[in-house]
Parts: C-alpha cells; sequence; structure tokens
C-alpha cells in the first residue's frame, strides 16, 4: 500500500468520523424541533456549520492526495473510488470498498434525519401561520345605535397584526 493511498484511507476515515457528528447534531436538531427550543435551534446549527468547513478542508486534502495517487499510478486524473480501485492492491481496494459502504450508509441516515427534520420545522410554521390566521380573523361583535334609534349589531374584523407575513 502507497503512502498516499494511507493518507487517503486516513483523511477518509476522519471524514466519516465527522459526518458521524453530522447525523448526531441531526438526531439532536430533530429533538429540538419536536421541543420547540428554538434559541437551542440556533447554537446548533453553529455547530453543524463549524463541522461543514472542517468536512470542506477535508475535501481539499483528499483532492490533493487523489492528485498525488494519479501521479504516482501515472494517470490523468482519478475521479472516483472505481478509477482508484484498478490501481490498488487487494487489501487497499478492500479498505476503500469498506469505508465507501461506511459513507454510503451514513450519507443516507443524514439524508433521512435532515428530510424529517425539514418537514418537522414545515409542519411548525404551519402551526404558527394557522394560529396567526386564527387571530387575525377574530371578529368583535359589539352594537351602535342606527337612525330610528335602534341598537343595530355590527362585526367589525380586529386585526393583531398589520401585515400578512
Amino acid at each position: 500500500m502507497s503512502k498516499s493511498v494511507k493518507q487517503l484511507i486516513l483523511a477518509l476515515n476522519k471524514e466519516y468520523e465527522i459526518y458521524k457528528k453530522v447525523l448526531e447534531i441531526a438526531k439532536q436538531k430533530r429533538r429540538i424541533i419536536i421541543e420547540g427550543r428554538i434559541k437551542d435551534l440556533d447554537g446548533i446549527t453553529s455547530k453543524e456549520q463549524a463541522m461543514i468547513i472542517s468536512i470542506g478542508k477535508l475535501e481539499n486534502i483528499r483532492q490533493s492526495i487523489l492528485k498525488n495517487i494519479a501521479n504516482e499510478f501515472d494517470t490523468n486524473e482519478v475521479q472516483n473510488i472505481s478509477e482508484l480501485s484498478e490501481h490498488l492492491d487487494d487489501e487497499s481496494k478492500k479498505e476503500i470498498f469498506d469505508i465507501r459502504d461506511k459513507f454510503d450508509d451514513i450519507l443516507k441516515n443524514i439524508k433521512n434525519e435532515n428530510d424529517l427534520n425539514s418537514k418537522l420545522i414545515k409542519q411548525s410554521l404551519e402551526y404558527i401561520e394557522f394560529n396567526k390566521n386564527l387571530l387575525t380573523s377574530l371578529e368583535n361583535e359589539g352594537s351602535t345605535y342606527g337612525s330610528d334609534a335602534d341598537e343595530k349589531d355590527i362585526k367589525s374584523k380586529s386585526n393583531l397584526f398589520d401585515v400578512r407575513i
């Protein structure tokens, strides 16, 4: 196994560890959304952004390593694992494919968590909109005197908010 391939495996494993943390944060985010703790949601989003920056840095490192591997194997460029595997020994190939499988699983789980969180946020926004509409459409019944001194019922719309959001 070449030094560059070892570096690639190390970088991929570090990236995988960060994705595991991203998945845990997505699960925490779900609990926060369900419990309606908006302030905590802001804090967890900051953690998520920091991890995204770390993933971006590791992606740059991974791209550099892949360029080195392409130079070692005297090829133009290595675009994906299939191209890379053509140049690897069996041990390296197995390790790289195992990492790929782990990435497939964790990325599916992250996507599922993010989809669920998105649905929960949408439901919360719909609930807020429903309540806002309910409050803005309250009608007050009052009375006033007509021209013949009879009391007449009037309906006036009471708007709690001036603008529809």
